[in-house]
């Protein structure tokens, strides 16, 4: 098993941070369709945290199996409810989250005195 944290300061780079650090961490440890996948995820739900939580830091915590699964958490300083919006043809964001759902086998987000969103990914 390999597990690694990723600490980033909470700004509109933070996501390309992160794939950065990713692709350079795992790239030889998960066949590409994956880390293509983590990503994507970390990139939706890192850009949810940086717009939604309350500056500070984004933290990403990746445990990767010897079988290629990735558990993975992004948390946040913030608090509040972590749900899908309603999706309307007319509206201009609010997609990320329905996206990590197509993506990853299970999420789910917790919140308390910050805002942690869990999420599974298998490979093919």
């Amino acid at each position: 098993m390999t597990r690694f944290v990723i600490q980033l300061a909470s700004t509109t780079h933070a996501a390309r941070e992160a794939r950065a650090q990713i692709r350079k961490r795992l790239a030889e440890l998960i066949p590409a369709s994956t880390l293509w996948d983590l990503m994507t995820v970390v990139t939706e739900l890192v850009t949810n945290a940086v717009r939604h939580g309350y500056g500070g830091t984004v933290r990403i915590k990746l445990l990767v199996a010897a079988s290629g699964k990735v558990s993975g958490e992004v948390e946040n300083d913030g608090y509040g409810r972590v749900e899908p919006r309603p999706m309307h043809p007319t509206s201009s964001g609010g997609l990320g989250l329905h996206i990590v759902g197509s993506i990853v086998d299970r999420w789910g987000a917790f919140s308390g005195s910050s805002t942690r969103v869990r999420f599974e990914l298998s490979p093919p």
